[in-house]
């Protein structure tokens, strides 16, 4: 990224010298404890980035920062373009490493995290995700190496297999966060591994592992009763079997991910709206069997919920939502989008109440929904707080509509308008030009 005139580098320092005006502030923090230093690497940014991009400048100034790497905490190489070579050389210069960050670094093999295994015994947490090279040999020596280990993430690590999660299950029986996000190899075996093993895993992600069946569901409601958070979006086999064991044995939960489990019906929802009070999230995008039902469940059960995804649930009507703005008044977050291949019930007196009773949206989705004026309106005048609004294929939405939201949603940042034609582009340009707001579909 390129500087201002005005702008400079952290550890250097500007005055008006005339030509000595700019000053290498690695001689003077080469004077500087390592602890000290490592405070100070930390508040200007990414301490690893500083303390080695600075090393070369001076001889005290690398003596210094070799000393305060060996006593560095945490290392985040996601935005440099590692190879395995690279991760070996800094993993080894940082023997006190709790939380590695490799995220996005795709040039790794099994080598670099074979590297992180050997040098960083107290490691705690290790991001992998989406480094696609990665394979069970990795997480075999991660599991014999790094034990202390509580926070995994291997999302979109394709080669991950079920032997790469029982060595891990196995080896890490403290963990607690385990990211398994489109690991598509994933089956029942791995799950049922971590549930036997990982007693403590309160965090897990098994997101389109599309393997996994309601067994694996189960077995993890049993035997991780302290879950808060379950993402098992697109995972189609899930029945409500699973989400029933779930709600029964993990009365803790606060985030459910359902998004595609077709199977799913009223039943699971009621379930969990019944026994987990502390749920703040759900997701039931293209649960296409839930109905108004589970919608008022939650709204009775759940009071604390702060987001809840209702995409292309369309058999749910403005009752549900008048339900839940009723007695959810913590909401931020609401998806009600339509498929837009039928009639939307969702109209403007659910909307009304919505906005009346649900000040703190942030977020709102009315996509293809039947509303006119009076519910854009209402979202004005009420939702002070709305950053993010979805009004995309609402035909009946006017420019009076994008004026009162410009004029009294001063947070709002984001206005999708795509499909609503009767808006005119000045109100577009109302919106996007005086009111910094990015409209889509202009």
């Amino acid at each position: 990224m390129a500087h201002r005139p005005d702008e400079h580098e952290p550890g250097t320092a500007v005055g008006g010298l005339g030509e000595d005006a700019r000053v290498d502030g690695s001689l003077i923090l080469a004077d500087f404890p390592s602890e000290l230093l490592v405070i100070l690497a930390e508040t200007l940014g990414n301490p690893l980035v500083l303390l080695v991009s600075k090393a070369h400048l001076s001889k005290s100034f690398h003596a210094a920062a070799c000393a305060a790497l060996a006593i560095l905490e945490d290392a985040d190489l996601s935005e440099w373009f590692c190879d395995d070579a690279a991760v070996a050389t800094v993993v080894s210069k940082c023997p006190q490493l709790s939380s590695v960050d490799l995220n996005d670094c795709g040039w790794i093999t099994d080598a670099a995290v074979m590297a992180v295994a050997t040098s960083c015994k107290q490691l705690v947490s290790l991001d992998l995700s989406f480094c696609s090279e990665i394979t069970a040999a990795a997480m075999v020596a991660l599991a014999s190496g790094c034990k202390q280990l509580l926070s995994l993430d291997l999302s979109i690590c394709y080669e991950i297999t079920d032997a790469a999660v029982v060595a891990v299950a196995f080896g890490c029986k403290g963990l607690t966060s385990l990211d398994l996000g489109y690991c598509c190899n994933i089956t029942d075996v791995a799950v049922k591994a971590l549930a036997l093993e990982c007693k403590q895993t309160k965090a897990l992600n098994l997101s389109s592992c599309t393997e996994i069946t309601d067994a694996a569901v189960v077995a993890v409601a049993f035997g991780c009763k302290g879950l808060t958070s379950l993402d098992l979006g697109y995972c189609c086999n899930i029945t409500d079997l699973a989400v029933k064991a779930l709600a029964l044995e993990c009365k803790q939960t606060k985030a459910l991910n359902l998004s595609s489990c077709t199977e799913i019906t009223d039943a699971a929802v009621v379930a969990v709206a019944s026994e987990c009070k502390q749920l703040k999230k759900l997701r039931l995008r293209e649960c296409e069997n839930i109905t108004d039902t589970a919608v008022v469940a939650l709204a009775s059960g759940c009071k604390k919920l702060v987001s809840l995804n209702l995409n292309c649930c369309d058999k749910i009507t403005g009752s549900a939502v008048v339900a839940l703005a009723s007695k959810c008044k913590q909401l931020k977050r609401l998806d009600l989008e339509c498929d837009g291949d039928s009639p939307s019930a969702i109209t403007d007196e659910a909307v009304v109440v919505l906005a009346s009773e649900c000040k703190q949206l942030k977020m709102l989705s009315l996509k293809c929904c039947a509303i006119t004026d009076a519910a854009v309106v209402a979202l004005a005048s009420k939702c002070k707080k709305l950053n993010s609004l979805s009004l995309h294929g609402c035909e009946h939405i006017t420019d009076a509509a994008v004026v009162a939201l410009a004029s009294g949603c001063k947070k709002l940042e984001e206005l999708d308008l795509a499909g609503c034609t009767n808006i005119t582009d000045a109100a577009k340009d109302f919106a996007s030009v005086q009111h910094r707001i990015r409209v889509y579909g202009l």
